[in-house]
């Protein structure tokens, strides 16, 4: 079996604060929040396995942007949601 090696990461107290704020104020999930299908679509296709299996059970939501364009939405589930910030 592989060791790996600790890495030491050296902050300011400027850059940690700044980190801490970064974490403080990171959007948290909401379960009724409406996203781009399609985006979230292309997204997955490039995931894990288990979660494009997801692609079919999401809805199919007609919205409109703020330019009252109209597109398809989707909500998503938690699991979904965690991988498009990249903490997957």
């Amino acid at each position: 079996m592989e060791k790996r090696k600790s890495k030491v990461l050296r902050l300011t107290e400027s850059q940690m604060i700044s980190l801490v704020e970064r974490i403080i104020n990171e959007e948290i999930y909401d379960s009724q929040k409406l996203y781009n299908r399609d985006y979230v679509v292309n997204r997955l296709k490039n995931g894990p396995r288990e979660l494009k299996k997801i692609i079919k059970e999401l809805p199919y939501i007609d919205c409109k942007t703020d330019k009252g364009e109209m597109h398809v939405c989707t909500k998503i589930p938690e699991v979904v949601y965690v991988f498009l910030k990249n903490r997957y």
